[in-house]
Formats: structure tokens, sequence, C-alpha cells
């Protein structure tokens, strides 16, 4: 989905979390809920049934909003109304009650249906105020509805930044986090969303079972950093159908959470995406988003509460 629209689909959806209490990582006192999720391509999909027993597949997505298609609605029996400018919705039941449901009275209706995310997306706005488990090699998603992350140490746990009124309350639910490559820090959006929708070459050097994917994201500076320093890295041009063919690069490590790995890939992205449009909604810039293609590697806590990213392996 083009960032814009991921962009205005949170600002329409967005509940604020509680600031972070400054204190140690509290004591695990609750069952974890498994989700009834589907992975593709390193990319989580709720799989569930509404209250009246009509499936419904959601993409999950830590940094984007929350809508459903035009086709959805009409399929679930949605009433669409008129909000402003938007066609919204009430969201509808679902069969499982341990789900949690978006704390917002309308969802937005997305005309027309674009890309290849199911029936529409629960982003950051639904995962604010919780804490959560990606466990990328179990293929899982668990909710912690104690709202604490397992222990994995110090030396793993990292800062999930947002952006705060004086107060300190939070003002929008996109996350950054920082991660270092060759030894230089850069901070990045959490995006468990990022995707790339490859062209057929770059589809098959991937060995892709499908055109769209996980990615991350590096902002075109970055990028021509990383080409000039390191002439030996792969890169895929075209790669990306969604940027006009922009290219794409194989780092062959990182470091983040403590943990060196990698292969990962990044797709290119102009600086304005992220140095001005992403900025807005930030603590501060960031040179791209981190996404599955290095997420893959480990389960990744994440806590919107108290502002904290685990990585265990």
């Amino acid at each position: 989905m083009p960032p814009s629209i991921r962009i205005v689909l949170v600002l329409l959806s967005f509940v604020a979390c509680k600031p972070p209490r400054p204190a140690p990582p509290p004591v695990r006192t609750g069952s974890d809920i498994v989700l009834p999720i589907r992975m593709v391509e390193d990319r989580f999909f709720l799989e569930t049934t509404t209250k009246a027993g009509t499936p419904i597949s959601l993409y999950l997505d830590s940094a984007g909003g929350m809508y459903l298609t035009k086709a959805a609605a009409s399929r679930l029996g949605l009433t669409v109304r008129q909000d402003g400018e938007s066609d919204v919705v009430t969201f509808p039941e679902l069969s499982d009650v341990r789900i949690p449901v978006p704390q917002v009275p309308d969802i937005p209706v997305l005309h027309p249906d674009e890309g290849d995310e199911g029936d529409g997306m629960l982003g950051a706005p639904w995962f604010a105020g919780h804490a959560v488990t990606f466990d990328y090699p179990k293929r899982q998603l668990l909710i912690h509805p104690d709202g604490v992350l397992p222990d994995v140490g110090s030396e793993h746990r990292i800062p999930l930044a947002f952006q705060r009124d004086d107060d300190g309350k939070v003002i929008s639910p996109y996350g950054r986090i920082q991660i270092s490559v060759s030894g230089e820090t850069l901070d990045m959006l959490f995006d468990t969303g990022a995707t790339v929708d490859l062209v057929p070459d770059a589809q098959q050097a991937l060995g892709s079972a499908t055109s769209q994917r996980a990615t991350s994201f590096i902002t075109e500076g970055v990028f021509a950093r990383w080409r000039a320093a390191h002439p030996e890295w792969r890169v895929l041009a075209p790669g990306d159908k969604t940027g006009n063919g922009a290219p794409m690069i194989e780092v062959p490590t990182i470091r983040v959470g403590g943990y060196d790995v990698g292969p990962v890939w990044f797709t290119w992205r102009p600086d304005k995406a992220f140095h001005e449009w992403m900025a807005q909604w930030m603590d501060k810039p960031t040179e791209g988003a981190l996404g599955g293609s290095g997420l893959k590697y480990f389960r990744v806590g994440a806590d919107w509460v108290h502002g904290v990213v685990t990585f265990a392996r």
C-alpha cells in the first residue's frame, strides 16, 4: 500500500496509549493468547470469523492504519456511512472474544480495493496499548494480556520511541527503533507490514512464491552510500513495482537488539518519504523502516505501553 494512504489511515483511527513507566520489566502473570494467523512471505494475516460466522482476513501491520475494503464491507453486510469525505463502517463483532477489536467507532472503507491484503488491515492503532510477540520462526502472533513481554535480558531490549506531547502522552502510534549497519547507527520505523511488490525478474531471482513479500525500506541517500562503499552487495534493479522499479539491496548483516543477523533485503525509497513525510508523525526523522526481511530471524516482542521492543532467537 502507498505510504501516504497508510499514514492517513493511521491518523483517522489512532488510539493513544499510555506514556511509558520508567521501571524494570514487570513480572509476567497471565497466559498468552495465540491469535489465529496465516503467514505469507513473512507477513502476518489474522484469519478468523465474525460473530455471524463469516470468514474475515485482515493484514496486521505495526506501521499501518485500519481499514476494510469495499468488497469486504459488502460481503460482511456492513452499512457504509459517510463521515466527511470518507466512507466508514462499524467494525464487525468477532466470534473469538479474546481478539482485541479496534477501539474506535468507525473504520475507513477503501475505494477501490487494492493490494493483496485480504479484507483489510489492522495496524498501529490496533496494536497501541498492547504487548505482543511476533514469533517469526514459529509463525505465531501472541498477545500478552498482562501487558508484559517475556524476559530476554537487558542486552536484547531496545526502546520503541513515539512522538509525544509536552505531558508525555503518545500522540502517534509510529514506533522508532535503531539498527546498526557496518558500524553506522540508523533510526528506523518499526514496520512489520513493510511490503515490496516484486517485478517478475526480481521475484524469480528471489524465488518468492508471490510477488508481494516482506521487505525493509531505506532512504535513497543511505542506499547510495551503501552501493558506493560496498559494490559487492547484491542489488536487484528494477525490484519493486510500487516504486516504478525501485531497486533493492541485500545487506549481509545488520545489528539489532544485541544480535547480528542477515542477509536483509532493503527496498529504495526517496529521502523525503521518511525525512519529511513520515517525520511528521514520529519523534525524529528516520532513514527507513525495518520490516519482515530483518525481523524474520527473531521472536520480536513489542510493548506499545512501556515503549520497548525485545529480540530473542
